[in-house]
């Protein structure tokens, strides 16, 4: 939808978020809403977006920011989702690889 030539602003954008805590480590797995249980395929290359790793909560994309802020890794997939950790400094654009056209970044705090 377009408002006056400009492109409209989606205000609801919806991710999977799961958290997963062991040790002390605290592992955060992202995905855009559309992608949860889809397999992603390019040439040798397959990624699953495995329900059991990402299906956690249906969540507004922008608690994206402070969930990685409390993560020691964060696993993102999905182009809105990637965006958001864009925008929030978390990931360069220069380190996010794309499989089928969808973008994928890893965070790692060191």
């Amino acid at each position: 939808m377009r408002i006056g030539g400009e492109p409209a602003i989606i205000s609801d954008c919806k991710m999977y978020l799961k958290i997963h805590k062991k040790q002390g480590e605290a592992v955060v797995a992202a995905c855009d809403r559309e992608l949860l249980g889809k397999t992603l395929s390019e040439g040798e290359m397959e990624f699953e977006v495995l329900e059991k790793f990402y299906g956690g909560d249906l969540a507004d994309i922008s608690r994206l920011p402070a969930v990685i802020c409390e993560a020691t890794i964060a696993n993102l997939i999905g182009n809105k989702v990637v965006e958001k950790a864009v925008e929030g400094g978390f990931v360069e654009k220069d380190k996010i690889i794309e499989i089928a056209g969808v973008k994928h970044a890893q965070v790692i705090v060191i």
